[in-house]
């Protein structure tokens, strides 16, 4: 069974272990926030993410893990504008999300347009449990 992943460009600079098609990966997940993913990413993508990895909320500790073969991976980015001139924060501009697939995920992306990094869609084919 494969799943979509959504992997913070943040997180992985921060601490997160890179990762490549091909190697396995094992991940603690949360909920994905689907609203803000649809913000970001082309709406039919976001809707098939069904978990955020997730290695900065201590809440997750005791949750079961996702652990499985990383068949692809598509870095993610979009524009960001104010709303007004007034406005201090950056905000998605709607349909501007664009994917790049990519055979290595280290969370430092350049663009070649004017969209800025977000993070990653990774398709994993999960693994059995241990038994």
């Amino acid at each position: 069974m494969s799943v979509s992943v959504w992997v913070d460009g943040w997180q992985l600079q921060c601490c997160g272990r890179p990762f490549g098609v091909g190697e396995e990966v094992t991940w603690r997940c949360a909920d994905p926030d689907l609203r803000w993913l649809e913000s970001v990413l082309p709406r039919d993508v976001a809707h098939r993410i069904s978990y955020a990895e997730e290695h900065h909320d201590e809440a997750l500790v005791d949750r079961a893990v996702l652990r499985g073969t990383v068949v692809a991976i598509h870095a993610a980015f979009a524009r960001y504008t104010r709303l007004d001139a007034d406005d201090r924060t950056l905000h998605a501009v709607s349909g501007s999300g664009l994917l790049r697939a990519v055979r290595r995920a280290d969370g430092n992306e350049g663009g070649e347009t004017d969209a800025r990094f977000n993070g990653y869609v990774v398709e994993v084919d999960v693994l059995p449990a241990p038994a």
